[in-house]
Formats: C-alpha cells, sequence, structure tokens
C-alpha cells in the first residue's frame, strides 16, 4: 500500500505526463499566433495613457506580443525536452507502452487492458511500476518536488 507521500508524488507525475499533448498542441497553437500576431482591441488601464502609463504604438504593441509568444513557445519546449530525457531513460522499460496509452492516447484501465490483452488489475500494477521508474529521473529533472 502506498503512503500519502507516494500517492502525491505518483499524483504530481501523472500530471505532468496528461500536459505532455498539451504542450505540444500549445506550441502549435502559439507557432501559428506568432506568424500572424493579432491584437486585442480593448479599452482599459494602460491603453489610455496618463497616470504614468506609457502609450505604445501598435508596431511596439506587437513586438512585445511577439516576444511573449516566443517566451511561452521557448519554455513549452523547455518542458517537453525534460519530459523527453525523462521518457528516454525509461524507454526499455517492458510496462513503457502504458504511458503512450494513458497519458497521451487517453485510454482508461479498462480499453488499456482490452488493448494488451491483461487483466484490469495487471494495469494498475504497470502504471505503479512504470511511474515508479520514472519518479527518480522526474525528481532529477526537477519536473516534480522532493
Amino acid at each position: 500500500m502506498a503512503t500519502q507521500e507516494q500517492r502525491i508524488v505518483l499524483k504530481e507525475i501523472e500530471d505532468v505526463l496528461y500536459s505532455y499533448p498539451k504542450y505540444k498542441n500549445r506550441i502549435k497553437e502559439e507557432t501559428e499566433h506568432l506568424a500572424n500576431p493579432q491584437l486585442k482591441k480593448c479599452c482599459g488601464v494602460g491603453g489610455q495613457g496618463g497616470n504614468g502609463y506609457e502609450i505604445k504604438s501598435e508596431y511596439e504593441q506587437i513586438e512585445e506580443l511577439k516576444q511573449r509568444i516566443s517566451n511561452n513557445i521557448s519554455r513549452y519546449r523547455e518542458m517537453l525536452f525534460r519530459i523527453d530525457e525523462c521518457l528516454n531513460m525509461v524507454k526499455d522499460n517492458k510496462d513503457y507502452n502504458f504511458i503512450e496509452l494513458k497519458y497521451f492516447q487517453g485510454l482508461t484501465y479498462e480499453e488499456i487492458a482490452e488493448k494488451l490483452e491483461v487483466h484490469v488489475t495487471s494495469t494498475y500494477k504497470m502504471r505503479n511500476r512504470i511511474l515508479g521508474a520514472l519518479k527518480v529521473h522526474f525528481k532529477a529533472q526537477r519536473l516534480i518536488e522532493f
């Protein structure tokens, strides 16, 4: 039986793995946004000037937006790189395919069991083994807290 601390660590690992496809999608979306940046038209604090707020030209605003988008893309790529490094460390693990099925394809334990032709309880054991193998690598990459 896992302790409360162990369950928290495994949940943190799962959260990172579930985020992996989201980071890939965000990179694609942000790259498209970077190619055609659009300023949101709004009136509010900072947009009207006065009271110490700087009024920027549309060009300056677009350049700042492009920089923010580029920074976001860099952060997402860094996260993907760190996750990939961890996954590469366990790619020879017999339970590695569980990661793809559960966290990237979003299959249920029952669907995984059917696909792999094993009992559902075996899928839970696979999960525990592969997450246990990933734990040390996730900690080393600072993807989860100690």
